[in-house]
């Protein structure tokens, strides 16, 4: 199911306003940042990109890594951070730790950096797998906006999901299987007030559809912007 949604996401050429990655003797600083070996790294996305009003480019960084813990549930971690380069130093601005947050059980980290709302400042949109249930497929996205004061979370939602083989450990009701994509286009429309997301249900109850189910869905990212 994945795969749907990476295409999805390349199809905006155009639209995905993604900046250069850096060198890569700066992905490596970053990963040192962040106080991580990059012998450790699985995948990393180092861009510089303006995430924050007003203030230039700063450098993202989105890893995943190997912690070096034994247990199923600590042995890979994704992580996030923004700096601002002071120098030959990375100086963090914000960071997130998305195994602490939700408890270990989570890889595969995506970044993609987008201007959501058209005003100059590009949003984060990141997103990861969550297997903390061995036999539900699951994968987790945030966009995430500087709000005028901070970066924070948006909004927050499984992109994909399959609990169609969890016989024993989902209920009947929720053996479903869908795959949301996000409607880029639409939400540019909106200028970044309104995310727009389509969602494809594949099978519900545990049960496959003939045919899959679209339904398209809606949420508030932000207030309606000013002189629009």
């Amino acid at each position: 199911m994945r795969a749907n949604v990476r295409l999805a996401w390349v199809g905006l050429v155009g639209l995905l306003i993604a900046t250069a990655s850096v060198r890569a003797q700066d992905g490596t600083k970053a990963y040192r940042a962040m106080g991580l070996k990059p012998q450790d790294v699985l995948t990393g996305t180092v861009l510089k990109a303006g995430v924050i009003p007003g203030a230039g480019e700063q450098v993202v960084c989105l890893v995943t890594y190997l912690t070096g813990k034994a247990d199923q549930a600590g042995a890979v971690n994704v992580r996030l951070g923004v700096f601002e380069a002071s120098g030959e130093k990375l100086v963090p601005i914000y960071t997130r730790d998305f195994g602490a947050e939700r408890g270990g059980y989570i890889a595969g980290g995506d970044l993609i950096v987008l201007d959501v709302d058209r005003d100059g400042t590009k949003e984060l949109i990141v997103s990861y797998d969550d297997f903390e249930q061995a036999l539900v497929e699951q994968r987790v996205a945030e966009v995430i906006l500087h709000d005028g004061k901070s970066l924070k979370t948006a909004w927050s939602g499984v992109i994909e999901y399959d609990a169609t083989k969890a016989a024993r450990d989902v209920p009947q009701d929720r053996r479903d299987t869908f795959v949301r994509e996000f409607d880029w286009g639409a939400t540019l429309k909106t200028r970044g007030a309104t995310l727009f997301l389509r969602k494809r249900v594949l099978a519900v109850a545990g049960q496959r559809l003939d045919e899959p189910r679209v339904v398209e869905e809606t949420f508030p990212l932000r207030g309606t912007p000013k002189n629009w």
